[in-house]
């Protein structure tokens, strides 16, 4: 029943405001009237005819998704991306207006969508809103233009997005207004925003929060705001300020920051048309939100500059990280962005831990290659003491009891891994983010493995494909080198001969085997024997290999080519600790491979 009202609350409010967005009183009166445009799509379609609809965008790549000519105007938006977290504040959204060198639009994606810190939440909104959970994105801003349109996409993460559909759908017009105003959007921040002693009196607005100054003839037309709290309390306070055609005092004084954004009495999540906050965790130090305001039915109109401000609590008393996007429309030429921050200083705190738990992953899984184990341990007490809440939801813990247990100290290991359970069994907001989840299963899996003795887990993965034998016996079959498959297993204590058949049908050939078990671990690495050759009796422990090769390592998981953009290989691909291995080089001809290996679970 709510769906139904907002969809009619929407759909009036759409009747009513229709003329701001260039269209007629009525666009279902105007249905009936003959059309004095073309329309026109640009979108991320197969063009080979198949249903591969996306495009793939590397780090540091930069994508056209659209070059138009005009005279015409973008009309909607709208995306989904599938991509490492917190993508939303990585990747770019660049638009240049009538061939300028200077965009116009330059904001990080998520922003631009009204939710910030890279997350993802669904809300209702009039010229913006997200679905599916959040990950569906619609953008209804009318962005004419006279001469033409380029519209691109930087990717300024670190694992490849690696499927971006979208959709430009856009109007092409005989003739447009030469008077006619551009879409602008600019994305701002200050981390932190200083706190500055003004005895609680601000009368000139000359240390606020600046939402965006420019020089020309326009509308201002909308605000997002994102926060993360330095400290307790309500940040909230700060009274909006609009200077306009350079006055020396606001002409638009506000009340408060949520009188501002038209709420009342703090905030709370909630999406209207005009305003509302699509996130909001609390009144506690490192909470954040994000809350938009669209002047729809109130532009602030200017002739010649406007400068945009907002205090930052009461007479700009408090410290907090702020993160800004302002929309407005004016004349050309637009003016010149400020210099972009770095993407690490955009991410929020839990986005930074996930940064340097990248980088460390990479440089533990050097480290593992090269059998440095005590090593990788000192590193992860090193960068939990410097890092805060780094092993909040017991990562870490997971990761140095896994690398205990194969060093072969099981006491140790299942104290720590007992530490990660614990951790990671969390209800906070933040766990789910902080994949406390998949933490936990595996933690509690590792836990259960030393603490049953007879429970045995395998992890595998093959470029292309594999079947896995125990003791002659098929057990599970698998493809791809970047899906890491999961199995359970009842091995009795004693040897056992492991086989594999491995295929590879490109240039990337490897094959990739974890068993976990009470005593330690079974990896893949030089001591397992290789052989181009079936037998069918190589299942048996009689069986003689001596004429088989020793395999040849081809990486690890998370370093070089076997750095996956799927968000589930990455969080698994830094738990294991076997190589990815294959025929030696002399013979890496051979597609089809037969593995071997005799194993003692005690």
């Amino acid at each position: 029943m709510r769906s139904i009202l907002i969809f009619f609350v929407l759909w009036s409010i759409f009747l009513v405001s229709a003329p701001i967005a260039g269209v007629a009183s009525n666009p279902l009166r105007d249905l009936s009237v003959p059309p004095d445009f073309e329309s026109h799509r640009v979108s991320s379609f197969d063009r080979s005819g198949g249903n591969q609809d996306w495009i793939s965008i590397e780090p540091g790549e930069t994508k056209v998704l659209a070059d138009i000519q005009g005279p015409g105007a973008i009309t909607h938006i709208w995306n989904t991306i599938d991509a490492e977290k917190y993508y939303s504040r990585m990747l770019i959204l660049r638009f240049y207006w009538d061939d300028q060198e200077i965009p116009s639009v330059e904001v990080p994606l998520g922003d631009f969508f009204a939710v910030g810190h890279g997350l993802n939440r669904p809300f209702e909104s009039a010229p913006v809103n997200a679905s599916s959970e959040g990950r569906a994105r619609n953008c209804y801003w009318y962005m004419p233009f006279q001469k033409s349109a380029k519209v691109t996409v930087t990717h300024e993460g670190f694992l490849k997005a690696g499927r971006f559909y979208y959709y430009i759908d856009y109007q092409k017009f005989d003739s447009l207004p030469e008077d006619l105003l551009y879409f602008h959007s600019q994305y701002r921040q200050a981390t932190p925003n200083p706190s500055i002693e003004l005895n609680q009196k601000n009368l000139d607005g000359l240390t606020n929060y600046v939402l965006l100054e420019t020089a020309g003839k326009g509308k201002y037309v909308g605000s997002v705001v994102s926060i993360q709290t330095n400290k307790d309390g309500w940040f909230g306070e700060g009274d909006d300020m609009f200077f306009v055609d350079g006055a020396e005092k606001p002409r638009l004084t506000g009340t408060g920051t949520e009188d501002y954004f038209n709420d009342a009495w703090g905030f709370r999540p909630f999406s209207y048309p005009y305003h509302g906050v699509t996130l909001w965790e609390g009144y506690k130090k490192g909470d954040r939100g994000t809350c938009y305001k669209w002047h729809l039915f109130d532009p602030v109109a200017f002739q010649s500059s406007l400068k945009a401000t907002i205090e930052h609590g009461h007479a700009n008393d408090r410290q907090d990280d702020w993160y800004s996007t302002a929309f407005w429309y004016q004349n050309l030429p637009s003016p010149q962005p400020p210099l972009l921050p770095a993407v690490y200083d955009r991410l929020p705190d839990e986005g930074q831990l996930y940064a340097k738990r990248l980088f460390l992953n990479k440089e533990l899984a050097l480290r593992i290659q090269q059998e440095q184990y005590q090593d990788a341990l000192e590193r992860i007490d090193e960068f939990v003491a410097e890092n805060e809440n780094a092993d909040r939801y017991g990562y870490w813990s997971l990761r140095k009891g896994m690398l205990l247990k194969h060093l072969g100290e099981d006491r140790k290991a299942e104290e720590i891994l007992s530490e990660a359970v614990k951790r990671s069994d969390s209800q906070e907001e933040r766990a789910l983010e902080r994949d406390a989840g998949d933490i936990h299963k595996i933690a509690q899996r590792e836990y259960n493995v030393i603490e049953q003795g007879r429970e045995v887990w395998v992890y595998a993965a093959c470029a292309d494909s594999y079947e896995l034998y125990i003791d002659g016996q098929s057990v599970a079959k698998g493809q791809g080198w970047d899906s890491i498959d999961e199995l359970k297993l009842d091995l009795s204590r004693g040897r056992h001969v492991v086989t594999a058949r491995a295929e590879s049908s490109g240039s990337k050939a490897g094959f990739l085997l974890q068993i976990s078990h009470r005593s330690g671990y079974e990896i893949t690495d030089s001591s397992w024997r290789v052989c181009a050759k079936e037998y069918e009796d190589s299942g048996r422990l009689q069986f003689d290999d001596s004429n088989w090769s020793d395999a040849e390592i081809m990486g690890v998981p998370g370093v070089s080519n076997w750095l996956g953009d799927w968000e589930g290989f990455n969080f698994m691909s830094g738990l294991i600790l076997a190589k990815y291995i294959w025929m030696p080089e002399d013979v890496v001809e051979y597609k089809t491979v037969y593995f071997r290996k005799v194993i003692q679970v005690r």
